[in-house]
């Protein structure tokens, strides 16, 4: 317990600096430590006590990387965080990552409520960051649905960033999830914390999906540590002419993983789902032309040219089925002449 305080006096001290995560590597007990610093053991310990004392007061637990409750996940990577702050409970669900935008399109909104949706109902723990755009999005999905979700914070816990939402932190606990970061208390979310703070989203998941993302989005830097860390990197591709798209289709011609349907994900991770039956949907009154509409929707949205050519049918006739199709509650239609399948 005393090399915990000492750590985290230390910790404070240097403000949480990014290079405390490499100090177990090469100062593996305190004793080395103090042949580095000069340490004042009795200022360490306060500076700890106090950063306790705050904690326990919101209800937030600091986990050293030491101790057998802290992550596993995070005791592997390159750069492992010293110290972790959480509040709620880190489930034990597998954990997949889903980032993006912080300025959606309504195509990039859709399908983030559709992949966090399935995802989650299918028994992933989401992990996001609580930004604005993709990750509220998602948080939300998985709260309004009362499924666990993980939030990573830039930012201290009792800073919470972005201000408005401060209601989606609570519900996150409240439902079962966590919020946490590992960086001090009263931290403010400066600009050099996000970087680090991504390293964590992509080291707590087994693997990271992208959703939309400009050409200088920091959520490349999401995918950027996945892949140092050896976890997959899945991309949702969009339209060439949209900067919000230009991310995504630079990561799959990196060697990103394209995904148009979130069972492509729960299979390649080796995850049973159950995928609703066709059979199941024809016991509705369909015709020939509305069974072949929604089978080719099965892969994912499609835009309605798209589905001009892959069906061969006149606008006119095809925009029919489609209205047809949305009367049934089979599909819906998305910005942009996109149609999406109601599973």
């Amino acid at each position: 317990m005393k090399e915990k305080f000492l750590f985290l006096g230390l910790y404070l001290k240097e403000g949480g600096s990014f290079k405390t995560s490499k100090w177990l590597e090469e100062f593996p007990n305190i004793e080395s430590l103090q042949e580095k610093f000069k340490i004042n053991e009795k200022e360490l310990l306060n500076l700890a006590e106090r950063e306790l004392e705050k904690a326990e007061k919101l209800g937030i637990k600091i986990l050293f990387i030491k101790e057998e409750t802290f992550p596993e996940e995070l005791k592997k990577i390159p750069y492992p965080p010293l110290f972790l702050y959480i509040k709620g409970h880190l489930s034990d669900f597998p954990k997949f990552a889903i980032v993006g935008s912080r300025k959606p399109s309504p195509y990039g909104r859709e399908v983030a409520n559709f992949f966090g949706d399935k995802l989650s109902e299918a028994g992933l723990c989401l992990v996001s960051g609580l930004a604005r755009g993709i990750d509220t999005i998602v948080h939300k999905v998985c709260v309004e649905r009362k499924r666990p979700t993980i939030a990573v914070l830039g930012s201290g816990l009792d800073v919470i960033y972005p201000a408005e939402n401060r209601e989606l932190f609570r519900k996150i606990v409240e439902t079962g999830g966590a919020v946490l970061s590992e960086f001090p208390l009263e931290t403010k979310p400066r600009r050099e914390n996000f970087p680090r703070r991504n390293r964590i989203i992509s080291g707590l998941a087994k693997a990271v999906l992208v959703i939309e993302a400009g050409e200088r989005s920091g959520t490349l830097i999401t995918a950027r540590w996945a892949q140092e860390q050896g976890k997959e990197v899945f991309a949702v591709p969009g339209n060439i002419f949209s900067d919000q798209s230009k991310g995504t289709n630079f990561l799959i011609k990196e060697g990103a993983i394209p995904v148009t349907n979130p069972f492509e994900i729960l299979q390649y991770l080796g995850l049973e789902a159950e995928k609703p039956s066709s059979e199941k949907i024809f016991q509705v009154d369909l015709s020939q032309e509305e069974k072949e509409i929604l089978e080719i929707l099965s892969l994912g949205p499609q835009h309605f040219d798209e589905l001009t050519e892959k069906t061969g049918l006149s606008p006119p006739l095809l925009l029919q089925i489609l209205t047809e199709l949305e009367f049934k509650n089979l599909i819906k239609s998305l910005p942009g002449k996109y149609f999406q399948k109601i599973f």
